[in-house]
């Protein structure tokens, strides 16, 4: 990957870690019935995952993910997969083996594009 896609990716890893953080917040706040409002939850999220990043190197590899699989979930009715590579979500599919369809077409996008060929004119 070049330069910016691998800037959309690192972007797109603080994206699910702030998720992440996020939903374990409210997750805690909900089952010890600590009463944090949404904007506390925010501030936590951002104080917790900016110390995360400032301390350790944070990367998306989910041991649930094992080589070769596709993450994919289903949310509201439909499904989604999610592409190894970038990271970007499937559209809503009717089954979840159409997402993880589209996660592997979506993957092999990254392995056919070749870098720019260096110039040293």
């Amino acid at each position: 990957m070049g330069k910016e896609a691998d800037s959309a990716r690192e972007a797109r890893v603080v994206s699910l870690l702030e998720d992440n953080v996020r939903t374990e917040l409210q997750v805690t706040n909900s089952m010890l019935e600590l009463g944090l409002s949404d904007a506390t939850i925010e501030r936590l999220m951002e104080g917790v995952t900016s110390g995360l990043l400032y301390a350790f190197n944070v990367d998306w590899s989910p041991d649930w993910v094992k080589p070769g699989q596709v993450h994919a979930w289903e949310e509201g009715g439909a499904f989604f997969a999610r592409c190894s590579g970038c990271l970007r979500d499937s559209p809503p599919a009717d089954s979840r083996a159409s997402a993880e369809d589209w996660a592997r077409q979506h993957e092999t996008l990254h392995s056919r594009r070749s870098p720019v060929p260096y110039s040293a004119a």
